[in-house]
């Protein structure tokens, strides 16, 4: 037995949102269906077009423009002279002819009622035969007029070389060779007939006068023009009476075709009809199914407002459940849930939410939870490394952390809650100086001060602070206070790096340009030095600028070492050679008020390490010696060979000193001294990473690091390091001497030479030390050029190619192209910064011969062996 309707369970929320959307998919599946019938019957009418119309429509066009084509053709063919081309148009007029037949529609078909065109065409094969026979005795006629022309001409001709005898004996014939010659150029009968009436009365006054006896030859030329079987007049008469039937077949010809244009104009606008109306055919077609489609839309939308309108109302019972629930989860439990009666899901969720109920313990349980994250926040807050400060909306302090008292240098009881800005200000033990940072403002207190986002304080003790602060939404704001004192330091180490990398980039560029001046006093010296034999007060002044240049000369390697950017390379060094070589460099970094002295060494003391860094242990330990004697001193280096300390595993040492006679350090800092960023100097004045950086250096190497001081007494810093064999000078680089006896240099008989550089006082030296040593040589400037030489003068015995030539090129890459292109020239690299400067280039030859600037005689002889 079926339960009553009163019994049945009603629709629950989730049916009627599902039988919804299945509607909803209903008349979107009604839309897709909708739309491809409409895209099919669309396709149907334009495939049914494509087959019908557009076939019709270029058949219409292809005959138009046959049609065109006979019109145009058909009148020149009176116009053609040569029979070859003749018969060529009387071919394509009947081409075309049997083209447009075979475009012509059948005129039984319906597509063909406005387009009749066989009556035309018969007309038009009628009439063109008769045009093209008469068009041919026309231009046979037209020869036999030339022919006669060109008799009359002749006769003119005679006339003409006889005017004066003709004129007195027979004046009449020239007046008949007139007329006659005026036949020929006749426009119409009427003046032709003209024309032949006084040329018989003339022959009559002729006969009468007897000059035809006088003149008997010229009379019988003129005779046989006018009276003979095919006379001037008879030929002009029947040219013209052709030509009027030519121009009347033409005529004829040219109506047939504009009837024939006129008609295939009418059958294209029939087409162009029959395809407006199949385009409106689609058009309703398309018409239609759009309103099927907006039909099935307009359905989807109402449904889809419903469906709104129901999950609306549903919504609005969930708010109210929810409100219920924020008061309950409050603590407030007086308020009842709606909905509870409800038989669907909203009913047994609003039941479900009276578990809530019960849950307050669990509410006073997440209280204590929160009161202990309170807690976790303010030790969090306390025990910060940056200083925090709250401020109200006054400016007044309100709450802080001990870390904000400890970088103020405040006791924690000079701070106070309510102080305002001025009396915190005040707390802080002078001088204290502000700084902005920031132009940005973070916020105004309640007096109209305005406080910055960030700003930097300067305290006593040469400490910074930074302060950074942030709005609070209900007025006042946050400070957070960091120690930047360190940072700063490292900033400014970091800045004092740049600006030694900086000058040692200008001390290379300096350097470079200075060996470049050198090459041309050093040159030129050599090269005086033997003219000036004899004389020897010139000769020692000679001999004196020659050893300043060698001096400059060496001062600018030690520049040029300590300029250098290359990778970090271990190799023997001669330490008291590069003492003696770093003397003058080190007496600039001391100053004019310190003494520098260099101890003898009693034996080489050779070492392997890297020699820029060692240089730049030097320089440091120079610099520290010269801060430690301010009023001035006494700074000794010296070199020496010792036993090993027991943390080297070295079977011999070498020792480098260098001793001052400066204050001296404190024993309880001796242990400090090598720690980084440890130093002694003010804040700001220096970054304690010297000696660090000399000790790390010296640990890398092998070595280890040893300091002597006493207070007052001076300070010797020893750099213990594992000593090595000796080595000789390197292979790579051409190192030649003068021979001893100060005899001609030897070199390759018939040497030729090309000098590449751009420098004009070290090109024009180069080509003098070459002419010297009794090579011919010669110079250009830039790669271009020198490329160019080659080409056109062969190859040479040496080109010598300054590696950097400004704008002009590299040498590197001249290298580069002359291997290429002529494998067996010899090329040799010279300037005046050291190959490690150069190697970072991709084309760069280790293998080929390097000269350093400034060189010698002995160096180039040196290089054509």
């Amino acid at each position: 037995m079926r339960p009553p309707l009163a019994q049945l369970a009603p629709p629950s929320v989730r049916a009627k949102l599902v039988a919804t959307f299945l509607l909803l998919f209903a008349i979107t599946l009604a839309v897709v269906i909708v739309g491809v019938l409409g895209m099919q019957a669309n396709q149907r009418a334009l495939d049914e077009y494509e087959a019908n119309v557009v076939p019709e429509i270029a058949r219409a066009l292809e005959l138009s423009d046959k049609v065109a084509q006979l019109a145009a053709v058909a009148p020149s063919t009176t116009m053609t002279a040569s029979p070859d081309l003749l018969r060529g148009d009387t071919d394509l007029l009947r081409g075309l002819l049997a083209d447009i037949r075979r475009l012509a529609p059948d005129p039984r078909g319906k597509s063909g009622a406005d387009l009749e065109v066989l009556d035309d065409l018969d007309a038009i094969d009628e009439d063109l035969p008769r045009l093209l026979v008469v068009s041919g005795r026309q231009r046979q006629l037209a020869d036999e007029l030339a022919n006669l022309r060109t008799v009359a001409d002749r006769i003119g001709d005679s006339i003409a070389r006889r005017k004066q005898i003709v004129a007195q004996g027979a004046p009449t014939l020239i007046e008949v060779w007139a007329r006659t010659t005026g036949a020929l150029q006749a426009a119409d009968a009427a003046e032709l007939g003209s024309a032949e009436s006084d040329n018989e009365a003339l022959w009559l006054q002729v006969h009468a006068r007897g000059e035809d006896k006088r003149e008997p030859e010229l009379a019988a030329a003129l005779q046989r023009l006018d009276g003979g079987a095919r006379s001037v007049f008879d030929v002009r008469r029947e040219f013209l009476a052709s030509e009027a039937q030519t121009n009347y077949l033409v005529t004829l010809l040219r109506g047939h075709a504009d009837h024939l244009s006129g008609k295939s104009a009418r059958y294209v606008e029939r087409l162009r009809q029959i395809a407006h109306e199949r385009s409106e055919k689609v058009r309703r077609v398309a018409l239609s199914s759009q309103s099927g489609l907006l039909l099935l839309a307009f359905a989807g939308v109402a449904v889809a407002l419903a469906g709104v309108a129901y999950v609306n109302r549903i919504l609005r019972k969930l708010q109210a459940m929810t409100r219920v629930m924020a008061r309950l989860a409050a603590g407030d439990a007086s308020g009842q849930i709606p909905s509870t009666h409800r038989p669907d899901e909203i009913g047994e969720l609003a039941r479900a939410f009276e578990v809530f109920r019960t849950n307050l313990h669990e509410n006073e349980r997440l209280t204590q939870g929160l009161e202990a994250q309170r807690r976790l926040q303010e030790s969090v807050f306390n025990t910060m490394n940056d200083g925090v400060s709250v401020h109200d909306a006054r400016g007044c302090l309100i709450a802080w952390n001990p870390t904000f008292a400890t970088l103020l240098g405040c006791s924690p009881a000079t701070l106070s809650r309510g102080m305002t800005l001025a009396e915190l200000r005040r707390a802080i033990a002078p001088p204290a100086r502000w700084r902005q940072v920031s132009r940005q403002t973070a916020t105004h207190s309640a007096d109209g001060v305005r406080i910055a986002a960030s700003a930097e304080l300067h305290i006593r003790d040469r400490r910074i602070l930074e302060f950074h602060c942030q709005p609070l939404p209900d007025g006042g704001w946050v400070a957070v206070c960091r120690d930047l004192t360190s940072r700063r330091a490292v900033e400014a180490e970091l800045m004092h790096a740049q600006k030694m990398d900086v000058l040692g980039q200008l001390t290379g560029g300096v350097a470079h340009d200075f060996n470049n001046f050198l090459v041309a006093i050093l040159g030129n010296l050599e090269l005086l030095l033997p003219r000036l034999a004899g004389r020897d007060d010139e000769h020692a002044m000679a001999g004196r600028a020659s050893r300043a240049a060698e001096r400059a000369s060496r001062l600018t390697r030690r520049l040029l070492a300590f300029a250098r950017r290359q990778p970090l390379q271990a190799e023997r060094i001669a330490v008291d050679t590069m003492l003696a070589e770093m003397l003058d460099l080190v007496e600039y970094s001391a100053g004019l008020r310190t003494e520098v002295a260099l101890a003898p060494s009693a034996a080489a003391c050779w070492v392997e390490v890297d020699r820029g860094q060692l240089e730049n242990a030097i320089l440091n330990l120079t610099l520290n010696s010269v801060a430690a004697m301010p009023d001035g001193g006494k700074l000794t280096l010296s070199v020496r060979h010792g036993e090993p300390l027991p943390a080297m595993a070295a079977r011999r040492s070498v020792v480098l000193s260098v001793a001052d006679t400066g204050c001296g350090i404190a024993p309880m800092l001796l242990d400090k001294v090598v720690e980084p960023f440890f130093t002694t100097k003010a804040a700001g004045e220096g970054s304690g990473l010297g000696l660090s950086s000399v000790y790390g250096f010296v640990r890398q190497s092998g070595g280890d690091l040893r300091i002597q001081s006493a207070v007052g007494g001076g300070t010797t810093v020893e750099l213990w390091l594992p000593a090595s064999e000796a080595q000789p000078a390197r292979a790579e680089r051409i190192e030649a001497h003068a021979p001893a006896s100060g005899g001609p240099l030897p070199m390759r008989a018939g040497a030729r030479v090309l000098v590449v550089e751009d420098d004009p006082e070290v090109r024009e030296t180069a080509l003098t030390q070459f002419a010297a040593l009794g090579a011919q040589a010669h110079a250009v400037a830039s790669v271009t050029d020198a490329l160019a030489w080659l080409d056109a003068n062969g190859l040479v015995t040496l080109v010598l190619s300054d590696i950097s030539l400004g704008a002009s090129g590299s040498g590197i890459e001249l290298a580069v192209q002359v291997t290429q292109r002529w494998p067996a020239q010899r090329i040799a690299l010279t300037s005046g910064l050291p190959p490690e400067a150069h190697q970072g280039h991709p084309d760069w030859q280790p293998d080929l011969p390097f000269v350093p600037k400034p060189f010698d005689l002995a160096t180039l002889a040196a290089l054509l062996h």
